[in-house]
């Protein structure tokens, strides 16, 4: 004992408080992803091989397309999307997903998918920007998951021509060697 303090003892130890903690935990459905329906443009012509950022073909979440400058396409295409098979009905869900793609010939010729959009299937004319997957990105969107009612989220983006490289038209895809696809993770709020 130092000289000048006292300690209390009782039953021969020093005093001690006790308190108790309580354990609780909410048990959530695993998300389960399906039905995955790939991003298709279709057939675009061009009019030459030198592209700039004026060149450009938007594929929107509800199927419609624009093409402008050098390019032109049918007015609708096929906008990727992907169903929620399984997960906890009325949780809230965030949608992360890459900003960008990159198509290949699987050759030396490339062009990207650029300012890739997300959206849910009740409202297809309200899309967000992709803002990248994991570490210290953000969510594009965020819905309440319904199984069977609200659980499909579409895919848009834009080729664009200032991203080319070794252009030469023919058959690009992301499935190409060399190429780079669209991440997209759901995952609990």
């Amino acid at each position: 004992v130092m000289a000048g303090f006292d300690l209390l003892r009782f039953g021969g130890d020093l005093m001690a408080a006790t308190t108790n903690l309580d354990v609780t935990t909410n048990f959530l459905q695993a998300i389960t992803l399906g039905n995955e329906v790939n991003m298709d443009f279709g057939d675009i012509e061009y009019t030459t091989t030198t592209l700039t950022a004026a060149d450009t073909v938007t594929l929107s979440p509800d199927n419609s397309m624009v093409a402008a400058g050098a390019f032109s396409s049918a007015a609708t295409g096929t906008a990727g999307s992907v169903d929620v098979l399984t997960g906890q009905n009325g949780e809230t869900l965030d949608v992360f997903c890459d900003a960008t793609a990159t198509m290949t010939d699987g050759a030396s010729g490339s062009i990207d998918v650029t300012n890739i959009v997300v959206a849910a299937e009740d409202n297809l004319a309200v899309t967000s920007a992709c803002n990248g997957v994991g570490g210290a990105a953000t969510a594009a969107m965020s819905f309440v998951l319904n199984v069977g009612t609200l659980d499909t989220i579409a895919v848009g983006g834009t080729i664009d021509g200032a991203t080319a490289a070794s252009f030469a038209g023919g058959a690009y895809s992301t499935a190409s060697a060399g190429g780079d696809n669209i991440q997209i993770d759901i995952v609990y709020n």
